[in-house]
């Protein structure tokens, strides 16, 4: 016994599939965006400077099902017109990422506005992470795009099979 799939299955099957790979893979991509301008924006315009991690700010992270703990590093750091400055890193690190107390740390801030600071590593996984995110991002768009042209090629195929 032989089941055939008829044409408006396919079609419909490629069409859902095509959108539940394009709508997050374009949130996705929006996502990474912001990542990469925020690295990159703490990129031009900088001064870098050394500074000390002088306390954490516990935060919890994770779903509701697995949750833990990370920490932001506060770091001090002095700027190039000699005022002290301090600020919250924004990225939450866990268990070995942690920088210890009394750790000195590269510090990349704003030349602009000082209070505008991160940990240059910070900066660095920002970049990375959201042009990783992007290209991911970017084969999702293009194979949900594809897909979706499947679908309406299948219903040419069909339609003209049909008329034939």
């Amino acid at each position: 016994m032989t089941t055939t799939i008829s044409t408006s299955t396919v079609r419909r099957f490629f069409g859902l599939l095509g959108w539940i790979l394009l709508v997050p893979s374009v949130l996705s991509a929006l996502g990474a965006a912001w990542m990469l301008t925020s690295g990159l924006g703490m990129l031009g315009g900088t001064h870098t400077a050394a500074g000390r991690v002088v306390a954490h700010q516990d935060v919890t992270v994770g779903t509701s099902t697995r949750r833990g703990f990370a920490r932001h590093s506060i770091v001090d750091f002095v700027a190039a017109d000699g005022r002290t400055h301090r600020f919250t890193d924004g990225v939450a690190r866990r268990n070995q990422a942690v920088h210890d107390i009394g750790e000195t740390v590269t510090v990349r801030y704003d030349a602009k506005d000082p209070s505008r600071a991160e940990i240059g590593s910070s900066t660095t996984f920002k970049v990375l992470g959201g042009g990783v995110l992007l290209l991911f991002s970017g084969v999702g768009v293009l194979v949900g795009w594809v897909l979706l042209r499947l679908r309406s090629k299948a219903g040419a195929v069909a339609a003209h099979a049909t008329s034939d």
